[in-house]
């Protein structure tokens, strides 16, 4: 069942249900997005866009209403749907509308305006198949601009989660034109058919006041808000007890951070999800109980889905041993959007390519140590930052942390750490960052400098710390 057909059914089952509840931005039933995605479509297919066709959505979190209609009128008027993160740079927006020419832009004015012209919000639908493109989300990565990765009807459609009649709160404030955004944070309550408080604008204190408010059982966070939400405390003497699971992932999560989430969410469930764009979907995750036990580990591969481990040469390594991390995954294969060589190179003999850096123990539980850009090569010796930033995470004054290389003359590269402290925290040296990692890294893991931030690092649209962006701070103008 193709998406807009999934959400006809539900509005058929659960009309009256509140779909969508951003906060301070109205509520959406089930019928109400039905009915209201079939009038854009409509309007969509007056204004020229065709089967075929490309409409990139370009909005806000707090424009979830509008997103959620255009995201499924686009698929209903025949077209693939582009989310467009508004935080680009007006250079890497003009480059995604060059490279997938889309027929239309909408913001959530232009969506708006295309619905006060239709008014007819009877079923619409332009026949499709399952080859046919649903979406193409375009990824930031580290380097170079953006690059779309196509699913097509087939892959958007690949789920195995059952509606509930009882229905539920999820709750989440993640940015809505990435991969998790969408198949995440606005599929997944659909097909289970609950509602979904969004909060537009991640912020630490009503973040938790809704929990209690709402009475929220599952929550989406990336690392970034929940280490903003442990620093910030604001779940103390909140009652938390409705929350039956917290999904997390999109970047590494600190040990730490995962033992502290235990605590604030006791009746939960920690489900730590491991994927990528180019995969899609989650491909692995922790079974509960297990983030304490197995600290670093995002899990066994879901059913359906196989995780390998290789060298430079695409052989299998030994269990325990850190290559590239390769996926074989249940929702079939993606491609690039005009990018032939790239799909050759991400999506080999059936396998995805991840670019992730990462090791299998003996009990077939993956963890993830790096990107494979972003390891650094001191001397000889191979450093994964995700190892340094476990390690100076463990400080109890240290609230953000990254390692990043910078050049050496002599080694190549060395290890630069860069933290933000809690408020009231007294200044760290590098000497007293080497004394407390000395008994948890190698020596030639520790680093040679540390930077302290008065500001959160920087970060991506996904909530990842933004290493290039950082690497341009330290070395200067």
């Amino acid at each position: 069942m193709r998406i807009p057909e999934e959400l006809a059914e539900r509005a058929e089952r659960f009309g009256d249900r509140v779909a969508l509840d951003v906060d301070g931005g109205g509520t959406l039933t089930y019928r109400e997005w039905d009915g209201r995605a079939n009038a854009v479509a409509r309007a969509l297919a007056d204004n020229g866009v065709m089967k075929g066709d490309r409409v990139a959505l370009l909005m806000h979190t707090a424009d979830a209403i509008e997103f959620g209609i255009g995201y499924v009128a686009a698929h209903r008027a025949g077209a693939a749907a582009v989310p467009i993160n508004p935080r680009y740079a007006k250079r890497e927006i003009d480059h995604v509308v060059e490279d997938c020419s889309p027929r239309l832009v909408l913001d959530a004015e232009g969506l708006r305006k295309l619905e006060t012209a239709g008014q007819d919000s009877t079923p619409f639908a332009v026949d499709v198949g399952d080859d046919d493109i649903a979406d193409i989300f375009y990824t930031s990565g580290t380097s170079g601009l953006p690059k779309g990765v196509v699913s097509t009807h087939a892959n958007a459609a690949h789920h195995s989660l059952k509606p509930m009649d009882a229905g539920g709160v999820f709750q989440h404030s993640m940015p809505l034109a990435t991969f998790t955004g969408v198949h995440g944070a606005l599929l997944t309550p659909m097909r289970l058919g609950v509602t979904s408080v969004v909060q537009p604008g991640f912020d630490t204190a009503r973040f938790a006041e809704l929990i209690e408010d709402k009475r929220s059982n599952y929550v989406l966070m990336v690392p970034a808000q929940i280490l903003l939400l442990l620093e910030a405390q604001t779940l103390h003497g909140r009652d938390t007890s409705s929350v039956l699971a917290v999904m997390f992932g999109g970047a590494p999560t600190p040990p730490a951070a995962v033992e502290a989430l235990g605590d604030v969410f006791p009746n939960a469930v920690l489900i730590n999800g491991y994927g990528l764009t180019e995969g899609g979907a989650s491909i692995c995750t922790l079974p509960p109980g297990e983030a304490k036990r197995r600290p670093g580990s995002v899990g066994k591969p879901m059913p359906g889905a196989e995780v390998g481990v290789v060298d430079d040469d695409g052989v299998a390594v030994a269990p325990g041993e850190v290559g590239e991390i390769v996926l074989r995954v249940p929702t079939g294969q993606r491609r690039y959007w005009g990018d032939d060589d790239a799909t050759a190179q991400t999506w080999r003999d059936g396998w995805v390519y991840t670019g992730d850096l990462g090791r299998v123990d003996k009990d077939g539980y993956l963890y993830v140590v790096d990107r494979k850009k972003d390891m650094i090569l001191r001397g000889g010796y191979n450093i994964y930052c995700v190892e340094v930033e476990d390690g100076l995470h463990a400080h109890p004054d240290v609230v953000e942390a990254a390692a990043v290389g910078i050049p050496h003359k002599v080694l190549g590269q060395d290890v630069c750490a860069v933290v933000r402290l809690r408020d009231g925290a007294p200044p760290l040296t590098v000497e007293e960052v080497r004394a407390f990692l000395v008994d948890r890294l190698a020596d030639y893991k520790l680093p040679r400098r540390v930077e302290v931030r008065a500001e959160p690092l920087p970060r991506t649209g996904m909530g990842k710390v933004d290493k290039k962006a950082l690497l341009a701070e330290l070395e200067g103008p």
